[in-house]
């Protein structure tokens, strides 16, 4: 196995028979039993979000195998958002992601780390992974807060890209869109 990536909670890794392996790392600094709890929820919890997402039509990585503190998962063999993005396709692929997300909030999920790192181009498909912050919920105030993720993630990374334009053809829950406005201001003027 190769370690491949490395967050605050998790390790991920690519094995010998070319899956992807993200295991969930044990924190010393928590109590034992709390940290079991939490790390085995959320992993029930991130597998279970990526086969609803499926079910709404969109596409994730095919979960092969979970157990308390991992996820066996189908290896995309794309590109990241983040490094193809581009003034040429952002048009066709921002929009694609709006409608996308739409119907991801739509269905009462929300992604919870929604960046241009975590949508993945594999030819004219688009797929979403690391689904380790997504809930469900139908509070407009948490699907706003996940198109403000993504709205920033936007201007820093890509910002002499036209995306949010897009992006808002694509995406149709206009009652998520007002909260979101609302958020927008009041971020402004901090």
């Amino acid at each position: 196995m190769k370690l491949i990536a490395q967050g605050a909670e998790a390790k991920v890794y690519l094995t010998d028979e070319g899956k992807i392996l993200k295991e969930r790392v044990k924190k010393n600094y928590r109590i034992e039993e709390l940290d079991s709890y939490l790390r085995k929820s959320r992993t029930r919890k991130e597998a279970k979000i990526m086969s609803d997402i499926k079910r709404l039509g969109l596409k994730a990585p095919i979960v092969y195998e979970t157990t308390d503190f991992a996820i066996e998962m189908e290896n995309l063999e794309g590109s990241k958002l983040k490094d193809v993005l581009s003034a040429e396709n952002a048009e066709e692929i921002c929009r694609k992601i709006g409608e996308y997300v739409s119907v991801m909030h739509s269905g009462d999920m929300i992604h919870g780390d929604l960046t241009t790192s975590n949508i993945i181009v594999k030819g004219s498909e688009i797929y979403f992974i690391d689904f380790g912050l997504s809930i469900e919920t139908k509070s407009l105030e948490q699907k706003a807060a996940d198109l403000l993720t993504l709205y920033q993630n936007f201007q820093s990374v890509h910002p002499n890209i036209e995306t949010w334009k897009y992006f808002l053809e694509g995406y149709k829950n206009q009652e998520v869109l007002k909260v979101f406005e609302k958020m927008l201001k009041r971020r402004r003027y901090l």
